[in-house]
């Protein structure tokens, strides 16, 4: 058997690159959404820790607050907040930073001001607008991320 060298026919020469070139921008394209799809989901989980952090700060665990500066390093909630989101926070836009609302669960005194409950929880929801480097025609250009956490309230530690 004799075994020939180089293409198949010669009239196919450059099939190859023609097909690359013609399939080659489909490929990038996908890549590039690939990029974005996942960039969605880590962005989801930097919102997600930071409104972990700041409900547990707002929790008012462990109750003491020379902990929360001398082992968490946290000075008040928004640095809580927003310790972990460097990559979400742009200084020179201030309205594309994340924002949070901040909720207890309340009880009413006998002159009507609101205290949380002890035994009560804290919900933080925290809202941020993700931008996708693509900006085709049926791909999102913003995708809005939410996320909430809710956490009960610390019992009370007593004092020493």
């Amino acid at each position: 058997m004799m075994l020939r060298k180089g293409p198949a026919c010669p009239q196919c020469r450059g099939a190859t690159a023609v097909e690359l070139a013609l399939v080659l921008p489909f490929l990038m394209f996908l890549f590039v959404i690939a990029i974005d799809y996942a960039r969605v989901f880590y962005y989801g989980v930097i919102l997600e820790n930071c409104a972990r952090n700041g409900a547990y700060y707002a929790s008012n665990y462990p109750n003491a607050s020379y902990l929360y500066n001398d082992i968490y390093g946290y000075k008040n909630l928004d640095d809580a907040i927003f310790k972990d989101a460097a990559n979400l926070v742009n200084p020179a836009k201030p309205d594309d930073n994340p924002k949070y609302v901040l909720t207890y669960s309340y009880t009413l005194d006998g002159d009507y001001t609101a205290t949380p409950l002890p035994s009560g929880y804290v919900k933080l929801t925290m809202n941020w607008t993700f931008r996708t480097i693509t900006q085709f025609p049926g791909v999102p250009g913003n995708v809005a991320l939410q996320r909430t956490v809710i956490m009960k309230m610390a019992p009370s530690l007593p004092q020493f």
